[in-house]
């Protein structure tokens, strides 16, 4: 059952992939035909999968209860994705915008924007959210996509755990450390793109394991196509995916890998000629503005910067209650750096403007800790045996490749969750090994479920209980929840109440100096349904393109642009201008 529903899994990305693609090329991305094609979509994965084998469960009441208490954690979360509109701070600066672009212009080609992620960064996440916005008619189901990778992934690295050979409870095992993880318990009910990267890399693994098995051509299918949808979702793919590929496949080409790699540059393909047009490389440019200001890649290397970048992400994972313990782990990590002559906050590995600190026991998803799962993997590759050793070990080379290639900066913790997904396979061998006496499984079971109680009822930004709770707060209120630093809700209000009484129906905005434009367009959207949206004042390499609407805007909105009389001086065409706080309403 398993395999079947993983192989479906695999058709269906590359249906939403060719869907998109298509309908996108004759700007036919609407809801009627989006509808029709996965109506036609539905039917040729059924008839090409067949009929689906009965799930069959061994009765034992430890393997239940395991599975219960997975079940559980995925139920809270499940539960806060649908009550909660999308709202961390990276969703409303570009998950969500290019999925109203797209939908504006019924095509993902690129078009005039002053944050260049809402266009050259890998897209399939925002594909599959593009869907679900075009026929929900908003976005109601956009948290829903991050959830359904976070299940496909529970029932994948346990399926990864039974090919390795892992007993059916080592295999629950697996199962409930994956749904567990206190980055990916954040990280489920949100907008991001972590656990889809995390659910096609399980997938990879899976069906790369299956080429091991069997020789027919399936496989290897179903493995060019979860690879290259994980190329497809994000960048940090190409970090850390090789290694176990590596490990399980071996260093031999053949002309079966070939076909897989042939598959997943396919599926690559239009985004990667997009980019070279936009930039000249196929992964765009190597920073948001396209200035390398804010460059996301080390300005050198070498062991050093490795060195340093492996102990600062390392210790941000370790972070507890406890400040003693983490102002402890903080003066470990300097003293070593000391010890080794680098610099904690050398600027060539250091993002701009930010500091190296203790780390904290953060409930967001954005920067939560994971100790107690890197504990348990720790003994895992202890107690396992040599393959299960060597996979952990290439997990642990894609961490190394991260630090190497990608500068230290806060809030990265999230990033890592597919390393830690993938892991959730070899605690199987934890289980089998020392977990044979039923309380033994259970003790370990009651401990996971108990680290992830606080991640799912206590989420930050989506909490499920208390005062802020998101079955509480109104949908409205909660687009704001992760902008606090901003605190600016009350002009993003303000400012939809002036654009829906004007009765302007296209709305320019500027975001050169705030990004965070989505709250005023999803408000907007509710107050006025057939408003639209267009860039303005774009100075990059984007402004070739042809807007996603015709026609100049009546009014631009110009996010945090108030006492900035250059910028102001780029809109001479709108001389009527109503100050909101830090924005500025610009009428004809």
């Amino acid at each position: 059952m398993r395999d079947w529903g993983l192989r479906a899994v695999a058709l269906a990305g590359v249906a939403v992939v060719t869907i998109t693609e298509t309908l996108g090329t004759f700007g036919a991305l609407r809801p009627v035909p989006l509808a029709i094609c996965w109506a036609i979509a539905l039917v040729v994965i059924g008839w090409r999968l067949g009929r689906p084998p009965r799930l069959r469960i061994p009765f034992d009441p430890c393997v239940w209860a395991v599975l219960a208490g997975a079940g559980l954690v995925l139920a809270l979360t499940g539960v806060t994705a649908v009550f909660s509109p999308p709202n961390s701070a990276d969703a409303m600066a570009y998950h969500l915008p290019r999925v109203v672009y797209w939908a504006e212009q019924a095509s993902v080609r690129f078009f005039p924007t002053p944050y260049l992620n809402q266009i050259m960064l890998q897209p399939f996440a925002e594909y599959c959210v593009l869907h679900t916005y075009l026929l929900a008619g908003g976005d109601w189901l956009a948290n829903l996509v991050q959830w359904t990778a976070s299940v496909i992934s529970v029932a994948g690295v346990s399926a990864i755990a039974g090919r390795f050979g892992a007993s059916v409870r080592g295999q629950a095992a697996a199962a409930l450390f994956c749904a567990t993880a206190p980055c990916g318990v954040l990280a489920s009910s949100g907008a991001k793109n972590d656990y889809v990267l995390a659910m096609w890399m399980v997938l990879a693994v899976y069906f790369a394991l299956g080429v091991r098995e069997r020789a027919d051509w399936n496989p290897i299918i179903c493995l060019g196509a979860a690879a290259g949808l994980a190329m497809l979702t994000k960048a940090t793919a190409f970090l850390f995916l090789p290694w176990p590929l590596l490990v399980i496949l071996g260093w031999r080409p053949s002309r079966r890998l070939a076909l897989a790699a042939v598959i997943a540059a396919t599926l690559n393909a239009p985004q990667w000629v997009r980019n070279v047009g936009l930039s000249g490389s196929p992964m765009g440019f190597d920073s948001a503005q396209g200035d390398g200001f804010f460059r996301w890649r080390n300005e050198r290397f070498g062991w050093g910067p490795t060195v340093s970048n492996v102990l600062r992400n390392g210790s941000e994972q370790l972070g507890q209650r406890s400040e003693r313990w983490n102002r402890a782990v903080y003066a470990g990590v300097v003293g070593l750096h000391e010890r080794l002559g680098l610099d904690p906050n050398d600027p060539d590995t250091t993002w701009r403007w930010t500091r190296y600190a203790a780390p904290r026991n953060a409930n967001h998803e954005a920067d939560a800790p994971n100790p107690w799962h890197l504990a348990i993997l720790a003994l895992a590759f202890c107690v396992g045996r040599g393959r299960q050793r060597l996979y952990l070990a290439a997990l642990g080379c894609g961490f190394v490749a991260f630090c190497a290639y990608l500068k230290w900066q806060p809030f990265m913790a999230r990033l890592f969750l597919p390393l830690i997904v993938l892991g959730a396979p070899a605690v199987a061998a934890v289980v089998d090994r020392l977990g044979r006496r039923v309380v033994v499984t259970a003790a370990l079971c009651l401990f996971l479920l108990d680290v992830a109680r606080r991640p799912a009822l206590d989420n930050w930004v989506r909490p499920l209980r208390g005062e802020r709770s998101v079955l509480r707060v109104a949908r409205e209120d909660q687009y704001f929840s992760d902008m606090g630093q901003w605190a600016n809700a009350d002009a993003y209000r303000r400012t939809v109440e002036r654009v829906a009484g004007s009765g302007r129906r296209t709305v320019g905005i500027d975001a050169a100096h705030l990004q965070l434009e989505y709250p005023l367009e999803a408000l907007l959207r509710r107050r006025v349904a057939d408003v639209r949206f267009l860039h303005t004042g774009v100075r990059n390499a984007s402004s070739r393109y042809a807007q996603p609407v015709e026609g100049p805007p009546g009014l631009v909105v110009c996010l945090d642009c108030a006492g900035d009389a250059g910028r102001l001086a780029l809109y001479p065409d709108y001389p009527r201008r109503v100050e909101v706080e830090r924005f500025v309403v610009l009428e004809r």
